[in-house]
């Protein structure tokens, strides 16, 4: 029994000192600091000379955290907003480049390492064509003389098939689209609309046709195209001139390959008369600063476009261009002089290769393989059926070029 009474006041003290140690020395702890986490995926491709744009994520569980961003490893040139965490570069090599992202709170980082591949620009060549023929206008015939046209609706759809034939490169590519405007569907705002959404998405390595086949006309030093909805009394402002066509035109990335069936064409490229050299410096006062931006002037030679243009015309400014008609019905189809000979020299009606113009019998025919055949064949035809009032003289810019215009 002693025992048992000595122990109790000795545990009851114990437990009272307890209390007081531990009541004593309740205090908070201080807060724990997180490690904030990117979230975001890298973006590993690119392409040279193209801009790259990464927008790195992170979080951070702490709220109130100010997320600071850097690049430990970069490539020269590249840079990181230290708030937002956008990269941006712009790679000037092929290769692969090594990037190390970090984001701190101030005492704890994470950190993502990924490597960029930074590849060649695309090469792959897109085709692409617009073919526009107006021949039943909406106020032809007139009492002034001026008719309807028969052939530019079967001349755009002999183009279209000669287009259709062609086949470019080791890959045999296609044409992408090949569209079309006839007569009624031919206004100026469709014309001009559908070069726009024909030639869209276009880059810097495509090459886009522009075919038009129809009536044109000379006015104050400067050739039009004339849209269905022209006439004698039509206000300019409904015929397409040489500015409006360029600046159509020159909106589309790449190389413009340009056939002109219509009078008074060679305006388009600054084709005058036989015995000129050049556009007199009067006349040239007429093309405005957006069309001597893309044609170029030369003392010497005159007016001439730039390398991105590849243009055959059916004349000169001051030529008409032909077409002629069955004189009995259905002999065979109305057809442009320019135009046949064009399509015929590129593999129209063709059943085997080499096509007619391919003279050095390389699979191709160039602008100017299709300029020489087209200027032979056109003259002898006048000599043949004796036109005697037919003066039409096919024109070339540039000159001499092996730019191909079609493959098989």
């Amino acid at each position: 029994m002693y025992i048992h009474k000595s122990l109790k006041p000795a545990i009851l003290a114990l437990f009272i000192i307890t209390i007081v140690i531990f009541s004593g020395c309740a205090v908070t702890a201080p807060p724990i600091n997180h490690a904030p986490a990117i979230i975001s995926a890298e973006i590993t491709t690119t392409f040279v000379e193209t801009a790259y744009t990464y927008d790195v994520d992170a979080i951070d569980p702490d709220t109130g955290d100010i997320l600071i961003y850097s690049l430990s490893v970069n490539p020269a040139g590249m840079d990181i907003d230290s708030s937002t965490g956008v990269i941006n570069w712009t790679p000037t090599a092929v290769g692969n480049f090594e990037v190390m992202v970090e984001v701190s709170d101030g005492e704890l980082s994470a950190t993502q390492d990924f490597m960029i591949t930074v590849s060649p620009l695309s090469t792959k060549v897109v085709y692409r064509a617009l073919c526009v023929g107006v021949g039943d206008y909406q106020h032809y015939p007139d009492a002034w003389g001026n008719t309807d046209l028969p052939a530019p609706s079967y001349d755009v759809d002999r183009m279209r098939q000669t287009l259709g034939y062609s086949k470019f490169g080791l890959s045999n590519t296609e044409f992408f689209n090949i569209s079309y405007l006839k007569d009624g569907q031919a206004t100026k705002l469709n014309i001009l609309q559908r070069i726009a959404s024909t030639f869209s998405g276009a880059d810097s390595n495509d090459i886009s046709y522009f075919y038009f086949s129809g009536h044109g006309m000379w006015y104050e030093n400067t050739s039009y195209l004339c849209p269905v909805e022209t006439s004698h009394f039509s206000l300019m402002e409904a015929y397409i001139s040489v500015n409006e066509l360029e600046a159509a035109l020159s909106a589309i990335p790449g190389t413009k390959v340009v056939f002109l069936d219509s009078c008074y064409s060679g305006g388009f490229i600054g084709k005058g008369e036989k015995e000129e050299n050049r556009i007199l410096e009067d006349k040239l006062t007429y093309f405005n600063e957006d069309v001597i931006n893309i044609f170029s002037l030369s003392e010497s030679r005159g007016l001439l476009t730039t390398n991105r243009y590849k243009v055959l015309t059916a004349c000169r400014y001051s030529q008409f261009s032909w077409e002629f008609e069955p004189e009995i019905p259905g002999d065979f189809d109305p057809f442009g002089l320019f135009t046949v000979a064009l399509c015929e020299s590129c593999g129209y009606d063709s059943f085997s290769s080499p096509f007619p113009a391919d003279d050095n019998l390389d699979n191709k025919v160039s602008l100017h393989e299709a300029y020489m055949y087209i200027k032979s064949e056109v003259e002898e035809f006048v000599l043949f059926y004796n036109y005697s009032q037919i003066t039409q003289e096919v024109q070339v810019h540039p000159s001499d070029s092996d730019f191909t215009i079609v493959e098989y």
